[in-house]
């Protein structure tokens, strides 16, 4: 797991270089609940800064097939999928957004064991208000996908895996 920073290219070419499966590249946004806010305030750069790096020093290097490029840090939309599948990226990372859709209300309580809604509680009269359902999670997904399959259309794919490392695309 990588921070999206200034040099991460190079990291990333040693990281390759070692034999690793998947490089994640994590975006200085995003950061659910469980962590303070004081710890993920100025914690790298944008995802997209960090993913064009990389991808473009792996290819540089002839390493860019060694490794799956894994991104997250503030993704939320098939917006934000398409635009990363063109730098690069074939796999990415939900997770605040995700929370937020099961029925988290971002207290940043996690680490207290006093979430309001009871998504991190482990106390029962605390749990008993958790309003969240598998379903609300699927759900998000469906629309996530759907924007992505509406933006694939515009584009003229039909095939996901044919917008990955298209950058020319992003013009």
């Amino acid at each position: 797991k990588l921070v999206s920073s200034i040099g991460i290219g190079t990291v990333a070419c040693g990281v390759a270089k070692a034999n690793a499966d998947v490089i994640q590249i994590s975006g200085g946004d995003g950061g659910t609940g469980a962590s303070p806010l004081s710890s993920i305030k100025h914690a790298g750069c944008p995802w997209e800064l960090g993913l064009s790096e990389a991808h473009s020093a792996l290819l540089t290097n002839g390493l860019r097939d060694r490794v799956t490029i894994r991104v997250d840090g503030g993704i939320r939309t098939g917006r934000d999928i398409a635009i990363a599948a063109m730098m690069g990226a074939e796999e990415y990372g939900f997770g605040t957004i995700v929370m937020i859709a099961e029925g988290c209300v971002m207290a940043r309580v996690c680490h207290l064991n006093t979430c309001p809604v009871g998504v991190t509680s482990q106390k029962e009269e605390l749990r008993k208000k958790f309003p969240g359902t598998p379903e609300h999670v699927v759900n998000f997904f469906h629309f996530v996908a759907e924007e992505l399959r509406n933006i694939m259309a515009h584009l003229g794919y039909d095939k996901f895996e044919d917008l990955i490392g298209r950058a020319d695309l992003l013009t």
